[in-house]
């Protein structure tokens, strides 16, 4: 992501090898796969299986309320407009956020955006967002739940995402915190740790370079107050205690199109982090 091509090499998992970048602290796995050999891990078996994605399918009507409650915060940001969801998987986030918006989601598996198309009758192009053929459209929000890990060039991806944003679009992503309590306890054994289906691994730190590199401004990070899986803190009461502190294993991240990326590929103070996130109106800047 910074450009360096020094990294340190952490551990293997599951044959893997994993490392973090000298210079900006960026862990990662340290192969890089083909093109073809990443479509090819996103086929029916993934959405379906028990082992993989815990039978995705089977749990629609869970993953729907989710995506529900989802859509609800972003339509409190954005009210309307025209919503992209990058990794948009079978749909259970765009059928619930089309009751707010113009939808639009992109997503490599030829077998999850068929699904959504024939089940949601929603608008979902097959594909890598850097080559779907969006160009000159214009969005108004952006949704990336739980897919920037999963990217074999997320840099290209959010500049792609950039071009499709005028300044002030709200950007809201998910995805693991390497800095996390979990991850702390042992990276190598953090539920997280996935690969290959998860390439990279982001702190607040790395995140905020990112978005920074590709045209956005952090402004708001929100944790999901999972701090355990087993004990006191595992419960009701610790995951909100979690939540309350700004602790969690995922992040959830609030960003706006910049006028411009940021030049500077260096340490950037977190100095936006906890900024309140003002309510955008439908195509014009928030603040």
């Amino acid at each position: 992501m910074c450009g360096s091509p020094e990294r340190v090499r952490l551990f293997e998992k599951d044959g893997y090898p994993i490392a973090r970048c000298v210079r900006c602290g960026l862990i990662q796995m340290d192969v890089e796969l083909a093109r073809e050999e990443l479509e090819a891990i996103y086929d029916e078996r993934y959405f379906t299986e028990e082992e993989l994605l815990q039978d995705y399918l089977a749990q629609r009507e869970v993953r729907m309320q989710s995506g529900a409650r989802a859509a609800d915060v972003l339509a409190r940001m954005v009210p309307k407009g025209r919503l992209l969801e990058v990794g948009s998987a079978a749909g259970f986030f765009l059928q619930p956020a089309s009751r707010h918006y113009e939808v639009t989601g992109v997503e490599i598996s030829p077998f999850a955006s068929e699904y959504a198309r024939t089940t949601f009758g929603v608008r979902v192009l097959t594909g890598d967002i850097t080559e779907v053929g969006l160009e000159g459209e214009q969005f108004d929000a952006v949704a990336m739940w739980n897919t920037i890990e999963h990217l074999s060039d997320p840099l290209a991806a959010l500049r792609q995402v950039a071009t499709l944003s005028r300044p002030g679009t709200l950007l809201a992503l998910s995805t693991g915190d390497v800095r996390g309590p979990l991850a702390r306890r042992g990276l190598r054994d953090w539920n997280l740790m996935d690969p290959p289906y998860h390439v990279f691994f982001f702190s607040p730190r790395t995140i905020d370079l990112l978005l920074a590199k590709a045209g956005f401004r952090l402004r708001r990070i929100v944790y999901d107050g999972v701090v355990a899986t087993r004990g006191r803190l595992a419960s009701p009461f610790g995951r909100a205690l979690g939540t309350l502190l700004g602790v969690g294993n995922v992040m959830t991240v609030y960003a706006l199109r910049s006028d411009s990326p940021s030049p500077t590929s260096g340490p950037r103070r977190l100095v936006a982090r906890y900024r309140p996130l003002a309510r955008v109106a439908s195509g014009t800047r928030s603040e």
